[in-house]
């Protein structure tokens, strides 16, 4: 199966892959949801047809992954209204400042915004915590513990032991909470 391939989209066996060269250390491939064969090749260390061999040494492998992938499609995401994007503004505008008061920390800025992968991220140098819109249909406990989990990163930038201690301290019971809301992303 070696063949030449080109930036861009390619057609093998009549599945879609995509080509892409940016900037890393290793050929890459992965499957997506879709069932596109996404294969990254390094700009300075690898050439197009080191990666088309790479491909052709793990196609069967690809193969697998996407017979999984279109077999267990990903859960569509449910629509977030306006009416409750702006609950969400105003109950995280509402936490946020209750618990910067609660934890001694001040000029926090923070931002609603849409991400597709996090509940929220903290930038401890600029104190500026973005939370995600996904948590829009979430209950307010749920809710409530992102924010804690966020502004603890102002203190404890990683999830190591400082921040599970913190965690414990702040909100005891944020174990289960975490629990909560990832097995909710995970339902359709």
């Amino acid at each position: 199966m070696e063949r030449k391939l080109k930036i861009g989209d390619n057609a093998i066996d009549g599945v879609k892959v995509t080509v892409v060269r940016k900037r890393g250390k290793r050929i890459n491939l992965r499957v997506l949801p879709d069932g596109t064969v996404r294969l990254m090749v390094p700009h300075w260390r690898a050439t197009l047809a080191q990666g088309a061999a790479f491909l052709a040494e793990n196609w069967a492998w690809a193969m697998r992954m996407r017979e999984r992938a279109l077999a267990n499609p990903p859960p569509r995401p449910t629509e977030i209204s306006a009416e409750q994007v702006q609950r969400l503004y105003e109950m995280l505008d509402a936490l946020h400042r209750e618990w910067c008061a609660r934890l001694g920390e001040s000029f926090v800025t923070w931002k609603l915004r849409r991400m597709k992968s996090r509940w929220g991220t903290c930038h401890f140098v600029k104190r500026h915590v973005n939370y995600s819109t996904m948590l829009a249909d979430k209950p307010r406990e749920l809710i409530e513990y992102v924010v804690v989990h966020e502004l603890t990163h102002l203190k404890a930038h990683s999830h190591g032991a400082q921040f599970q201690l913190l965690m414990d301290a702040r909100l005891p019971g944020w174990r289960t909470l975490r629990r909560q809301l990832n097995s909710r992303a995970r339902q359709p």
